[in-house]
């Protein structure tokens, strides 16, 4: 994983927007609880991507910016929730790059299972784990985690796919 990643930031970030907006933990009761939301801004647990959109568009954030300090639109999606696509946008971007899941797990870090797992749409991904999986691919954590701004993320290196067997 590169330094500094995007999820690092927030804790901060949430603070400063629970903060500007006047909003005390309490008043966001509805996306999370006080105690959970106190444990994000402290940095002792880290949110699934569906808790952090909630929160971002109480604050009137992009979900993008608040997970990964990425600046983008942050008009809420009329039906569903954006992160509802992670499953789809991960095996659309794994597939473009001839990529296996085990391939992909061991260039982000991550186990075989989280990945499939995130994959088929059997749990959403901490935002740890998203940007992490986008790491690998090179793509945008903005994107994969909600379809926000442009898929690829320039300068970032991915996973390599195997090469093929040259021919006998």
């Amino acid at each position: 994983m590169y330094p500094n990643p995007g999820y690092m930031g927030f804790p901060s970030r949430l603070r400063k927007a629970r903060q500007s907006a006047s909003h005390n933990p309490s008043g966001l009761t509805e996306p999370a609880s006080r105690s959970t939301l106190s444990g994000w801004e402290q940095g002792q647990r880290l949110p699934r991507l569906d808790a952090v959109e909630r929160v971002a568009y109480v604050l009137g954030l992009s979900p993008a910016f608040l997970a990964f300090g990425i600046e983008s639109d942050a008009s809420q999606p009329t039906i569903g929730s954006r992160c509802e696509g992670v499953a789809s946008r991960l095996r659309e971007a794994r597939t473009a790059r001839g990529l296996s899941a085990l391939t992909l797990a061991t260039g982000a870090g991550l186990s075989h299972n989280a990945v499939r797992s995130t994959e088929t749409g059997a749990s959403m991904p901490s935002i740890a784990t998203a940007e992490a999986l986008a790491i690998a691919l090179g793509v945008s954590p903005g994107w994969l985690a909600y379809g926000l701004g442009p898929m690829e993320l320039p300068g970032r290196r991915r996973v390599a796919a195997s090469p093929a067997p040259s021919p006998g």
